[in-house]
């Protein structure tokens, strides 16, 4: 039975996978302020500062994503990486001729212009296969940066639907959410992640405390209710492969959400 591909979405978790691991080398080679050595154009950074506060006015009040890289095209993912090559990326990735030719690839299929017309199905297989080798290497590199065994999943990345993101902008497993949420509303989380031995993956997501709940699904929705009434009302989302072994004891991997609810608004 043929796999269906996702196409646009393989492109997306790698774009933002390529974000994450390029704000973690510099940050490593130029500490907080990384953002003023970046090696790309002023016009560029501008950029990306014109479209974030287009979001911001075209959905006012929603929380988005704060972090200015994640607003770059392709285009400046790949330019960041070659001209960074020697601050860290030839740690991530290895052969640098390999890399611009990955790299190239998925910057045509990503052209606009690509999507006007039915990507092939050799293309679509082209896209899953790059992306899934280069995710693979981030995460064997963060494993290493991180002490952690290659033979463990990382998570690399979970989003809610309130703009709360992981990796953190200063690093750390804990996201403290900014919005005061209410009895009723719902949190929609989202995880992505590989094993980098090809195993399958497990998802639990629940209020920190209360037993796991482990499920094949990336994604779960949340509704409040008032057992979740306090300030800190925390959510732990671990993932586990299914080999025979764990990282931590159950799991391979953790990060927390953290939120404020309060009752009903009477």
């Amino acid at each position: 039975m043929a796999i269906e591909i996702d196409a646009e979405t393989e492109l997306k978790l790698l774009e933002n996978s390529m974000r994450d691991v390029i704000q973690i080398v510099l940050k490593n080679k130029f500490g907080p302020q990384w953002l003023n050595n970046l090696k790309v154009s002023p016009e560029r950074v501008e950029r990306w500062r014109e479209r974030l506060e287009t979001e911001k006015k075209r959905l006012p009040g929603k929380a988005l994503d704060g972090r200015l890289l994640y607003y770059s095209d392709f285009y400046d993912i790949n330019t960041i990486i070659k001209k960074h090559w020697s601050d860290g990326f030839s740690d991530v990735f290895g052969d640098l001729k390999t890399i611009e030719i990955f790299l190239g690839q998925m910057e045509k299929l990503r052209d606009p212009n690509a999507h006007r017309r039915e990507l092939t199905n050799h293309q679509k297989c082209l896209i899953a296969g790059i992306s899934g080798e280069l995710r693979i290497q981030i995460m064997q590199y963060r494993g290493r940066g991180e002490n952690v065994d290659s033979y463990f999943a990382v998570i690399e990345a979970i989003k809610d639907n309130l703009g709360n993101s992981y990796p953190c902008p200063h690093g750390g497993n804990m996201v403290i959410a900014e919005q005061i949420l209410r009895v009723g509303d719902t949190i929609e989380f989202h995880v992505t992640s590989t094993d980098p031995n090809g195993g399958q993956l497990e998802y639990s997501i629940a209020r920190t405390g209360k037993p796991e709940d482990w499920q094949k699904e990336n994604h779960k929705t949340i509704t409040l209710t008032e057992e979740h009434i306090g300030k800190f009302c925390d959510f732990s989302i671990r993932i586990r492969t299914d080999k025979p072994y764990t990282a931590l004891n159950g799991y391979d991997d953790i990060v927390s959400f953290r939120y404020t609810v309060l009752p009903v608004e009477k």
